[in-house]
């Protein structure tokens, strides 16, 4: 069992109480938000000030509802996702070493039961069985659920870590309650050889395939709404599916990235996929599915190309990166030798291990470049909404508010992992996020 080293009572504290003030207000900043789209025309000003003024009757008059055939129906998409994620055909993958030592296999089959998943809906929405706007005119109601749902993950996985882990190695806990139950226990549960809860909960159930039903759902509201779909809506939501696309056809990387290989499966691995972005990363289309706008045919252009360069740049870099691995460093990048530093880490297990870092191409000019990709796609994505609000701009203010602080937080991983080579690393490649400032 990893035991992280003692940092002194004063250190207990302030990660206790970080801990749950993440674990309290993010389920009422996801309430907040819903009750400002819903009462407060997407004005989260005017939901302010209301909240000010009248706290206690803000959000005792708005609970939102948990029905019977909300929990039934939500249950029948886990079933139904999980029948895909166990007997859809796809390549076995061998994911990289774990903390623990472990190598473990999983079936890439994510790309085809997301576009199965969109046949069935799109059959059932043509042939009558189904309301496309179904999901958007349910919207506070499925959300509920989802917390529902993701409390009840967090509780048996919380209790699985101390009881029955899969694997002591892989498993982190400090004995502080509230900071195991938000970033602790589990790194991989699993239910037999190859049921990853994990990789199953953000890319399946309420993780990234059902952001394209709900893009589509709102802009089935909208077309109900006004007769028509906008570019805007267009554009946000075809934005979207590429992002999703491309994360199914590359599903091998996700167990590479910080969310996949370290972090574990508790509260913020469980909500963050299963509620807080199936809710803040569509705000777009939640928005303009009531706030239409129609964009001029040059703004539609810039949108389609800051969204191609910030994509581009996401894409080459994750490219560069992942071939680097699995050529161990041996190719080319454009008409130079790719450049690395060999590193060594050790696992739990006492084994130490080699590996690569790279430091050319995008990896050369600076240590996160993914991450700019990253943060350009999403603004151009959100600016497709115009300029009425500030409430379909959230994932764009989150986005590189994540960014920045996972900048520091895997530099902090990957010193402590690499040491020396890390800092060679650094040496080489002055610059975190942009050459010049940061």
């Amino acid at each position: 069992m990893y035991e992280p080293r003692a940092t002194g009572w004063v250190s207990v504290i302030i990660n206790e109480l970080v801990s749950f003030q993440i674990i309290a207000t993010c389920p009422l900043l996801d309430w907040f938000v819903c009750i400002a789209y819903d009462d407060f025309d997407s004005s989260l000003l005017s939901a302010s000030e209301a909240l000010l003024s009248e706290p206690l009757s803000f959000l005792t008059s708005r609970l939102p509802t948990v029905t019977a055939t909300s929990i039934a129906a939500y249950l029948g998409w886990v079933v139904f996702q999980a029948l895909l994620y166990v007997f859809v055909p796809g390549p076995l993958h061998q994911a990289p070493r774990t903390p623990g030592g472990r190598r473990l296999f999983y079936r890439l089959n994510g790309f085809w039961a997301w576009l199965l998943t969109l046949a069935i809906a799109a059959y059932a929405s043509y042939a009558g069985f189904l309301d496309p706007a179904l999901l958007a005119k349910h919207w506070t109601t499925f959300l509920a659920t989802a917390l529902v749902y993701s409390s009840a993950l967090i509780g048996i996985f919380y209790i699985k870590a101390r009881v029955a882990p899969d694997d002591k190695g892989d498993t982190l806990l400090t004995g502080h309650f509230w900071y195991d139950l938000f970033n602790g226990g589990e790194l991989h549960p699993r239910t037999g050889q190859l049921f990853d809860w994990k990789h199953f909960n953000a890319s399946r159930t309420g993780g990234i395939l059902l952001w394209t039903l709900i893009d589509l759902s709102f802009a089935a509201l909208q077309h109900q709404r006004y007769g028509s779909v906008t570019n805007s809506m267009i554009l946000a939501t075809g934005f979207r599916a590429i992002i999703v696309a491309e994360y199914f056809i590359y599903e091998d990387l996700f167990f590479e990235t910080l969310d996949g290989a370290h972090e574990r499966f508790s509260f913020y691995s469980i909500y963050g996929f299963a509620v807080m972005m199936p809710h803040l990363w569509t705000l777009q289309t939640q928005y303009l599915a009531s706030h239409p706008v129609e964009l001029s045919t040059a703004t539609v252009a810039l949108l389609v190309l800051g969204f191609a360069v910030g994509w581009t740049i996401n894409h080459v870099a994750n490219d560069q990166k992942n071939l680097s691995r699995r050529t161990n460093g041996k190719f080319r990048i454009g008409s130079q030798e790719a450049k690395t530093i060999e590193a060594k880490y050790e696992t739990a297990d006492g084994k130490t291990h080699r590996t690569i870092l790279l430091c050319s191409g995008l990896w050369g000019i600076v240590r996160h470049p993914n991450y700019i990709g990253s943060i350009t796609y999403t603004w151009a994505a959100c600016l497709t909404c115009g300029s009425g609000h500030i409430l379909p701009y959230m994932e764009a203010i989150l986005v590189v508010t994540m960014c920045v602080h996972r900048c520091f937080r895997d530099e902090a991983r990957c010193k402590a992992k690499y040491g020396k080579a890390w800092a060679e690393y650094c040496e080489r490649v002055k610059w975190r996020l942009i050459p010049g400032i940061f």
